[in-house]
């Protein structure tokens, strides 16, 4: 048992559960029926999650994150290829893109795209044989130098311009908070009108991930003075591709 499994015992066995919590457990409040009626909603037809589109746009701009449409994953890499052409490292340094371990990103072949550029674009994963512990410090490393991260995205809610990402092998924490641009990249079929319908789809899972992260827009404080601060405890630009074809 590491120290991550070791913590969460104690807090459960504070709690007085003798397991972890599951789908079952987590939504048991939810009213009889509910959960069918939300699958059935989220089911929508194309021009149902084009309507979402347009109100993702419409939810976006308060939050500073910018929303960009791709016709297939061939104009999304040539699209953020691009972005990271442009796009400067914040401190100086040469440039590094890190990506989640992610079946839909590697469909964007930004190595490929970016072979003549320097860039390097590497990819959130362990080792063959790495130890656990050793394989994430090494990550944070890597995440620390880079000034992209990109991630996909399990569903984007329209309503609050939120990404759920859910965390797994290849798709640590640490590729969407270290670095100061956020790319992420979502197929319209994961779009929902809400945060009800995500969780719907969540616990229609059944198996639960070790923790989701919600994001929407850039990393956000007025801690001082009441200034709006972009970036200074996250990603400073957050760019959300979706892809409609």
């Amino acid at each position: 048992m590491n120290n991550e499994q070791q913590f969460l015992d104690r807090i459960r066995k504070a709690l007085g559960r003798d397991q972890a919590p599951n789908g079952a457990t987590l939504f048991s409040s939810r009213p009889e029926g509910e959960l069918e009626e939300l699958l059935k909603r989220a089911d929508r037809d194309r021009a149902g999650r084009l309507e979402l589109l347009e109100e993702l746009r419409r939810s976006a701009v308060p939050l500073n994150l910018n929303v960009h449409t791709a016709e297939d994953l061939e104009d999304a890499g040539r699209r953020i290829a691009n972005l990271a052409r442009v796009s400067e490292t914040e401190w100086g340094g040469d440039k590094h893109v890190l990506m989640h371990d992610d079946p839909l990103l590697h469909g964007l072949k930004l190595p490929e795209l970016l072979a003549g550029d320097p860039v390097a674009v590497d990819v959130a994963r362990f080792e063959p044989g790495e130890d656990e512990a050793a394989g994430k410090q090494r990550l944070r490393g890597i995440a620390e130098q880079a000034y992209i991260g990109l991630t996909g995205a399990d569903w984007c809610a329209a309503d609050c311009a939120a990404i759920a990402l859910l965390t797994g092998p290849g798709h640590g924490r640490a590729v969407s908070l270290a670095p100061s641009i956020l790319i992420s990249v979502v197929t319209l079929d994961r779009m929902v009108a809400d945060l009800s319908e995500g969780y719907a789809l969540l616990e229609a899972r059944g198996e639960l991930p070790a923790s989701f992260t919600f994001i929407s827009g850039p990393s956000k404080t007025a801690d001082i003075e009441g200034q709006l601060v972009h970036g200074a405890h996250g990603p400073r630009e957050m760019h959300l591709f979706v892809v409609t074809g």
